[in-house]
């Protein structure tokens, strides 16, 4: 599973710029989960990410970060990132994991 995270706060103008640049995407990936977090409002979440400064987006693929974008992305930068974490194996890690175990 794809999941897109992008953390912003009401007083941030970049933000705004960047949720306008998003127009859309969500149609465009109707697969992936998208989410927007306010910092100021959800400031565990925030921390729990590791992350300080807005706008940032996260790329998820099936738990595990592919992608971060801290300020402002295209959206043809985010699309690729999309698109990249989409063709992430979901057992990958998990057949990686075996082989390492011997």
């Amino acid at each position: 599973m794809t999941e897109v995270i992008l953390f912003t706060q009401v007083t941030c103008g970049a933000c705004a710029t960047q949720r306008e640049k998003n127009e859309g995407i969500e149609d465009a990936y109707p697969d992936v989960e998208f989410r927007e977090v306010d910092i100021q409002t959800d400031l565990e979440t925030a921390e729990e990410y590791g992350v300080r400064k807005t706008p940032t987006t996260l790329v998820y693929a099936n738990g595990e970060r592919t992608d971060e974008f801290i300020g402002i992305v295209d959206r043809d930068e985010l699309d690729a990132a999309i698109e990249s974490a989409g063709q992430q194996s979901p057992g990958l890690a998990n057949r990686l994991a075996s082989i390492i175990r011997g």
